[in-house]
């Protein structure tokens, strides 16, 4: 889903609108205390068709994990809408999301983190079916452990259930992370960065797990990640995502073969010609950080942005479509918008 009037809701699993996240954030001493907005998540719009893995792409602070938490309601929205099958999560009750919950399933980046050290794997992966299949008796919870142990490739999973995650690698971990998110068979997983803290020679074993698995379990996902080749290799879709904003969406194949937005070529040159972009640095992409506490009325790219007009300090460029399904957000590539911007201003 895109701010274009154009939309795919009767194919749509996840539809988020007009998503918006701020954080209070205190700053100084203790005698002199003030506070900043954090603009955490700006009016995102996108959807997830049934049986797509929509990426989510952009460097630390951007917004990326903040969306993905408030999806899988970790985060609470400050505003907007999250259609998951039709059903808006963002009224839902306690009740109806605990329900909600079976079906939607989180991967999380870490897996030190994410497991329970002191809990060894059979009663880790019991834990989900414990919560939502309590009336399941304990024999057939641990067939279900089982069989899951056997489809990620832990065998033979006897082996595996009264150990505690110490005694297993990184990806073993991870291994373990996954099984849980999928031990209830969920229609929908958002997968943040898993395997950003693995070792680089398990990292693809691992991308091809989720891959094999979501083809096998016709899952649904929203995959996080800041590398772009990764991104390539696992999404059907991505949206790159610029301080809080979506500032161009579109299938894997278009953006890399036909970047638009000048962060979105900036991040393509670094994977296709690392020595090009850094010899050329200052053409693509001025230096800077995610700043997500400035509060601006323009373009969120402005201060990195080496093609700025008067325009973008003062009017925020939305999301148009440039072909099919390919929408991006820059007033270079769309000049009505910036006539309209114009008449705004005026």
């Amino acid at each position: 889903m895109t701010n274009s009037k154009k939309t795919h809701s009767q194919e749509a699993l996840i539809t988020v609108k007009s998503l918006v996240k701020r954080f209070e954030k205190k700053q100084g001493t203790i005698f002199r205390r003030t506070k900043s907005t954090v603009h955490a998540v700006n009016n995102v719009n996108f959807s997830i068709k049934k049986g797509e893995i929509l990426g989510i792409i952009g460097e630390s602070g951007c917004g990326k994990t903040t969306t993905a938490r408030m999806v899988m309601r970790l985060t609470k929205e400050t505003s907007g809408q999250i259609l998951f099958d039709g059903q808006d999560l963002c009224q839902m009750g306690e009740r109806e999301l605990r329900r909600a919950r079976q079906e939607m399933q989180m991967i999380f980046q870490d897996p030190y983190d994410s497991l329970n050290p002191g809990m060894p794997i059979l009663e880790i992966l019991m834990e989900p079916l414990n919560a939502h299949k309590m009336e399941v008796p304990f024999e057939e919870k641990r067939k279900l452990v089982i069989e899951i142990l056997e489809h990620i490739d832990m065998k033979p999973a006897e082996t595996f259930l009264y150990r505690y995650p110490h005694q297993l690698s990184g990806g073993q971990r991870q291994r373990i992370a996954i099984a849980r998110a999928l031990i209830l068979k969920p229609k929908f997983v958002a997968a943040d960065e898993p395997t950003s803290m693995l070792d680089v020679s398990v990292r693809m074993g691992i991308l091809q797990l989720l891959k094999s698995l979501k083809e096998e379990m016709g899952l649904t996902m929203l995959f996080i990640t800041h590398d772009l080749s990764t991104a390539a290799f696992m999404c059907d879709r991505i949206a790159v995502m610029y301080r809080g904003n979506i500032v161009e969406i579109g299938p894997i194949k278009e953006i890399i073969s036909n970047p638009t937005h000048p962060y979105t070529k900036a991040l393509v040159a670094v994977v296709s010609d690392l020595h090009h972009f850094l010899g050329h640095r200052h053409e693509m992409i001025l230096d800077g950080e995610v700043q997500n506490e400035v509060v601006q009325g323009g373009c969120p790219f402005l201060a990195r942005c080496p093609q700025q007009m008067d325009t973008c300090q003062n009017s925020i460029p939305k999301l148009e479509q440039l072909s099919n399904d390919h929408y991006v957000s820059c007033f270079h590539l769309h000049p009505e918008s910036l006539i309209s911007a114009n008449k705004q201003a005026n």
